[in-house]
């Protein structure tokens, strides 16, 4: 018999030596090197580029008589001009389903205008690198008219005010008593803390119908959770695996419950009281299916608190719930979106529950019932409010496993059969959505473009600054305009290209793994409660990112010194357009790495803005009472103003909120002063289930103040972008 041979000492059989770091640092130094001695040689008096400016002047360009720019400046400026004024009058035109109308339609017009003179005078062909690099840039905005048109028309016509009327309507045999059917209610948890599923039970619990059975549905079997059930009253279940995640957890739970109607709950999203009033009506209608509400959330997603823009910023998602999900549910093309809706058992069950190939389960259960010609609808009412994603790691985590679970459905047409079974209009929906897919593609284009077109010295397009006045500027004016205006000003077009810039890279190698492996593993459920003492800059993520702001920067850097210093003698026909994009794109990638860099999270729960008359007294010495208001609340603690000064010695305090008519030990935290008052910071101690429920009933039950979406204005976006730029918060704030 050969013997195998001995293997060296210390290298695994089978294995190859890896290279040293040290090699990979060397040879990626030796080709920045290179790559940077190439292009500094290359520069000559017509520009600091690799491809001299004297290859690619436009020279002269005989355009049709019909694309001929006024010579008459003001003439030139008159589009502009209208269009601004247009975006001015905005402000006192409610968006309704016939001004919405009349305003897309101007704006269609300008972008088929801007397309036709884009197409027919634009495109460079004077060498291979131009026509490669102007191909590639028309091919983009092409593709992106497609999806700009289908989401323009998809938009016009919403059902909020019909369905809100529904409601009214309905809502009124529930309140009666007249129609009540059993709803079990199921609150899916996963690794959610105590305190969070506690929260969510309390509130179902109080939501107000008679005829509902709230189900914890654990699928972690944590004894603690089967104890908290037990604790509040309501039913666990629980599986011996975590087949198929969410959808397998809550198909489990179908079998073992039997209420007509079912109502669904992320583990951190609570209810108001309402939800049930306002929701289970529409099903007097045998052929309703589904009824989605809006969802809200009750602290600032990652930018706005990155960013310190808490006041003003509305959460990324209020364009898809308050803006697009109303106009689909004109043409029965709603999306259930996993928690905050009520469906009906029966017409679930007869698709076989929920659907468990994708690695999410709403968006894809919601195709394969559509394909059935069942009808879902979307009350657009905020009804519920959750937790938004609080670091930046966790908000594209759970956007990438969104990403991959929409195109994941797209692999299963031997199963869920929406191509061959929708109608016309419904596959547009469709078809719009997959192309929002691929954002990140497009979005790299328009990051790289600018980029390539500076350090090569060639031009993607043949555009002098009269035209792009004429055709261009009109047409993104007023698209940045109705992207306010039509949501109420409660989102920012500005806002959601940093929310497209943020997250183009790790989309583009989410998509590369889909495309490659559609049902790759993907995370089963993104973190909630998440603390952090130090600030978490995510290198990692942002990485490609930064290289290409600093690509950037540097070549806007190197065009203004050399310019200002006479080393190149004039500033090259469309630079001034590039330069501009540059600049631009500039501004989107600074504050979508500065919203990267997350803010330590210290509280354990969010503490809101309720200001109530409260009494506060010590409890080594019960005769010692003050009076004052809280200055914020929280299921944990509370910040109270005496309106004396006090002198507190008891580490521990009796906190009564006089109004609400009740109370709760607390522990003193620290005292401060403030003038002539006493500022008091307490954490609730010894809190009871009965407290716990007051707590919960009063911060979370209703619609406050504080929670009403923020509005954001165009202009006043726009102010606020630019001010994160130059303050620098995320990185020149210090914390003790």
């Amino acid at each position: 018999m050969r013997r195998a041979a001995k293997p060296v000492s210390g290298t695994p059989v089978g294995t190859q030596t890896a290279i040293a770091p040290w090699v990979w640092a060397l040879f990626i130094v030796s080709l920045l090197v290179f790559v940077s001695t190439v292009f500094v040689l290359s520069w000559d008096s017509t520009g600091p580029t690799i491809f001299s400016r004297e290859q690619v002047v436009l020279g002269d360009r005989p355009l049709p008589g019909w694309l001929q720019v006024p010579l008459d400046h003001s003439a030139n400026l008159l589009p502009a001009v209208g269009t601004v004024a247009l975006c001015l009058m905005l402000r006192f035109i409610p968006p309704t389903n016939t001004t919405r109308l009349l305003v897309k339609s101007g704006l269609v017009f300008l972008a088929v205008r801007y397309l036709v003179w884009r197409t027919v005078a634009t495109l460079n062909f004077s060498s291979g690198v131009e026509a490669t690099l102007s191909l590639f840039l028309y091919l983009n905005e092409a593709i992106c008219f497609v999806s700009f048109f289908l989401f323009t028309v998809h938009t016009i016509w919403a059902s909020t005010e019909q369905r809100q009327r529904q409601a009214d309507r309905f809502s009124q045999a529930v309140i009666s008593g007249e129609y009540l059917p059993t709803v079990d209610v199921f609150v899916p948890t996963y690794n959610e803390s105590e305190a969070i599923v506690r929260r969510t039970v309390i509130g179902c619990q109080a939501i107000a119908y008679p005829n509902k059975t709230v189900y914890i549905l654990d699928d972690t079997r944590r004894p603690h959770m089967r104890q908290l059930a037990k604790d509040l009253g309501c039913e666990y279940i629980t599986r011996p695996d975590n087949t198929h995640a969410k959808a397998g957890n809550l198909n489990h739970a179908l079998k073992h419950t039997k209420g007509e109607l079912i109502a669904v709950f992320d583990a951190d999203f609570v209810p108001f009281q309402a939800f049930l009033n306002r929701t289970v009506g529409f099903f007097q209608n045998p052929g309703i299916t589904l009824v989605q509400t809006k969802q809200d959330f009750y602290n600032p997603d990652y930018h706005a608190r990155n960013l310190g823009l808490e006041h003003l910023m509305p959460n990324d998602q209020e364009s898809f719930y308050g803006y697009i999900q109303p106009c689909w549910d004109v043409a029965n093309s709603v999306i259930c979106c996993g928690t905050s809706y009520v469906i009906r058992r029966s017409h679930l069950e007869s698709v076989g529950g929920y659907y468990t190939r994708c690695c999410v389960e709403d968006l894809q259960t919601s195709f394969l019932m559509r394909t059935l010609g069942f009808r879902l609808i979307f009350l657009n009412e905020t009804l519920s409010m959750g937790e938004s994603t609080r670091t930046y790691a966790d908000f594209i985590d759970q956007r990438l496993r969104w990403l991959q679970g929409n195109l994941e459905i797209h692999y299963c047409q031997d199963e869920v059969k929406f191509w061959q079974k929708l109608n016309w209009v419904q596959k547009s929906y469709v078809f719009s959505h997959l192309l929002c897919c691929f954002s990140p593609v497009f979005r790299l284009g328009f990051l790289l473009t600018p980029v390539l077109s500076a350090y090569l010295g060639v031009l993607p397009y043949l555009a002098t600054l009269p035209e792009v006045v004429y055709y261009f500027v009109p047409f993104i004016l007023l698209n940045f305009a109705i992207g306010g205006w039509t949501s109420g000003y409660r989102t920012s077009s500005f806002w959601n290209e940093v929310y497209d810039t943020a997250f183009c890279f790790p989309g583009l190698r989410r998509l590369w793994l889909v495309l490659r492996r559609p049902f790759a593993k993907a995370s089963k459920v993104t973190r909630k409660g998440v603390k952090a003492e130090g600030k978490t800059y995510n290198l990692r993520l942002t990485m490609p990112l930064l290289i290409v702001l600093g690509l950037t920067i540097a070549i806007i850097t190197i065009y203004l010194l050399g310019y200002f210093g006479g080393l190149w003698l004039v500033m090259p026909i469309g630079s001034g357009v590039t330069f501009f994009w540059l600049l631009y794109n500039a501004v989107l990638m600074t504050v979508a790495v500065l919203s990267s860099i997350d803010q330590p999270v210290r509280r354990a729960s969010d503490r809101f803005p309720l200001q109530t008359l409260c009494k506060l007294t010590e409890e080594s010495q019960p005769g010692q009472s003050y009076w004052g208001q809280t200055e914020n609340l929280s299921d944990t603690g509370a910040l109270i103003t005496l309106t004396s000064e006090a002198t507190i010695t008891s580490p521990t305090v009796r906190l009564e909120l006089v109004e609400q008519g009740f109370g709760v030990d607390a522990a003193v935290v620290r005292v401060g002063r403030k003038g002539q008052q006493t500022l008091v910071a307490l954490k609730f101690v010894r809190v009871s289930i009965a407290q716990n429920r007051h707590l919960v009933k009063l911060l979370y039950g209703t619609m406050t103040w504080w929670k009403q979406g923020k509005r954001a204005g165009g202009f006043d976006a726009l102010l606020a972008l630019l001010a994160a730029v130059v303050k620098f918060r995320p990185i020149l704030n210090t914390y003790r």
